[in-house]
């Protein structure tokens, strides 16, 4: 067991069709000789919101981002904020920024990550560290420094080429796990679009990372390689910023840069910028979310009882979704659905008025694994799933909002403007790369790549993880 190893790619916004197409005509010789012919690509989806850092912790963890208290890369603790812009300002997180680092900490105490089990792991370009032993994180302030010059300059290439230039010495050494991100593809794709040459070239270098990590001893021995993406991407054609329009509304909101407003009404959090979520009363302690019909009847003081189609009515705004009790209420121009939990594994889609998710036109109970199955190829993948677990922590808003192809939910302070983006529920968004040196049987979620990892190291999966343990092919040739 003490010879068997992982390698974790994280080829952060890559776009699975963009990759097959790039492999199939021969752009990626690395990846195919060292991946795909030895495995090969599964159909997956990734977590909601499909953000970066946020759907990193479902490799690290198994878990979704409600099981890890973790909601988005930006939220609100209804809990603790009492509008004290100064004092209070940790209790509005953003990590995208000096915050980053509060990931580690604000991660559930009781998740167990990759690193806790695996001492001898070694990260390049990783915002999440926690359980990695010191001296592990191999150019932490490079990382700073260069991501904060590519954020503004777009030359994400630059990172992900300095992260090639670390990676033949940490190959040399033989770590158990070797986790890698790679920001540049991601990167170059908010500037520019998917399928812009630009991108294709951010893929390319990857490639030669591989094949230089391989040539350096990095793939020797009983070695799992995995090459993953924490989302997908889609072209931004326009923004339909929710801040925005509630101002006019005369709602004051709490919003990110601006983060010393005076008695807001609303707080909107985004994540991607393709979702957001929206808490009632900031400042007003709660220790439990409004629900969806507490809204809808004007109970909310000072919230107007439309407000959801308000929100609904906004074009770029596909989805709202909020709680009833145990259920998931989600709410289209069409009408409105329920998701219900019946046990740890069942959940019931009901479509009351319309079927707002795409799943079924009459009432339908699935296991997790059947909902994926069922909805891989529809407009909201997973989404009867990835709803519910939203939902699970305390951290999340009252409402979700999901913005609909095509369009973004962030337009005021978007430096620099985004024209591809992610973090929605949508199929380009939630649909991503999953690729092993061994053939796998799909389709899988980003969080079934824990257990698999776990295991081919020789531990005891945890217990009370939502990621399932992959099936393996006996022919490479049967992967889809």
């Amino acid at each position: 067991m003490r010879d068997r190893r992982v390698t974790l790619f994280i080829m952060d916004g890559a776009r699975p069709d963009v990759f097959e197409h790039l492999a199939s005509r021969g752009d990626l010789p690395n990846i195919s000789r060292y991946v795909l012919e030895r495995g090969g690509a599964v159909p997956a989806t990734t977590v909601f919101p499909s953000t970066t850092g946020v759907a990193y912790l479902p490799f690290l963890t198994g878990c979704y981002p409600g099981t890890c208290d973790v909601p988005g890369i930006r939220w609100l603790d209804r809990s603790r904020y009492h509008g004290r812009w100064i004092r209070d300002r940790r209790h509005v997180r953003n990590y995208c920024g000096p915050q980053g680092a509060l990931l580690n900490s604000d991660l559930a105490p009781e998740v167990k990550t990759v690193f806790d089990l695996e001492p001898d792991s070694v990260a390049l370009c990783t915002p999440f560290t926690r359980g990695l032993a010191p001296g592990r994180h191999v150019g932490r302030v490079s990382r700073l420094v260069w991501g904060g010059l590519a954020h503004y300059t777009g030359a994400y290439q630059l990172v992900d080429r300095w992260v090639g230039r670390a990676l033949p010495a940490v190959a040399r050494r033989r770590h158990r796990l070797t986790f890698v991100v790679l920001p540049g593809i991601d990167g170059t794709t908010h500037f520019f679009d998917p399928w812009h040459p630009e991108v294709f070239a951010a893929f390319r270098q990857v490639d030669d990372m591989v094949g230089r990590y391989a040539q350096a001893g990095g793939l020797d021995g009983d070695h799992l390689l995995l090459l993953v993406s924490d989302h997908g991407m889609s072209r931004v054609d326009w923004h339909a910023d929710i801040t925005l329009a509630m101002e006019r509304r005369g709602i004051p909101v709490l919003r990110h840069p601006a983060l010393w407003r005076s008695n807001p009404v609303a707080a909107v959090m985004v994540s991607g910028n393709g979702s957001a979520q929206v808490y009632l009363r900031p400042g007003v302690i709660r220790d439990d979310r409004w629900s969806l019909d507490a809204i809808e009847a004007g109970d909310v003081p000072l919230i107007p009882s439309d407000l959801v189609d308000f929100l609904l009515a906004i074009d770029g705004v596909a989805l709202v979704a909020g709680t009833v009790g145990n259920d998931v209420v989600v709410r289209s121009r069409d009408g409105r659905a329920r998701l219900t939990p019946l046990d740890a594994s069942r959940i019931r889609y009901v479509p009351e008025t319309a079927d707002v998710l795409h799943l079924s036109p009459r009432a339908l109970t699935f296991s997790g694994e059947q909902w994926l199955a069922h909805s891989l190829d529809r407009p909201y993948p997973d989404a009867a799933t990835q709803l519910m677990q939203l939902f699970r922590s305390p951290r999340t808003g009252e409402l979700a909002v999901v913005a609909e192809p095509g369009a973004d939910l962030r337009l005021e302070w978007e430096i620099p403007e985004h024209r591809s983006g992610h973090g929605s529920l949508t199929y380009d968004h939630m649909r991503c790369l999953l690729a092993a040196d061994r053939p796998l049987a799909g389709p899988m979620r980003t969080v079934d790549v824990f257990p698999l990892v776990v295991e081919h190291l020789g531990y005891e999966v945890p217990a009370g993880i939502d990621g399932v343990s992959p099936r393996f092919l006996s022919d490479a040739r049967e992967v889809a």
